[in-house]
């Protein structure tokens, strides 16, 4: 089964925003993109917490392990993006 070329779009502008390191969910800070991309069994916008050592917990898809797996992001732990306050406040 193969993805429409909005849904892919869309997956691809989605990582894009998740690539410049700032999330708006306080529940993703801390956490990294997989380097494998479009090829990681989890999805091109999965987030996994670092391991101690740096590097990514194994992940896999029925047998098939992820190439990301066990390797170093390529991105920056996400933050949380600091939106302006409202005049007035």
């Amino acid at each position: 089964m193969t993805m429409s070329h909005e849904l892919a779009d869309r997956e691809q502008q989605m990582r894009a925003v998740l690539e410049t390191g700032f999330t708006d969910q306080e529940w993703a800070v801390g956490m990294v993109l997989c380097p494998a991309r479009e090829k990681c069994t989890a999805g091109m916008r999965a987030l996994f917490k670092p391991l101690k050592n740096g590097r990514l917990p194994m992940h896999r898809w029925l047998t098939y392990a992820c190439d990301g797996a066990n390797k170093r992001p390529t991105t920056p732990p996400l933050q949380l993006r600091f939106t302006a306050e409202e005049p007035g406040r």
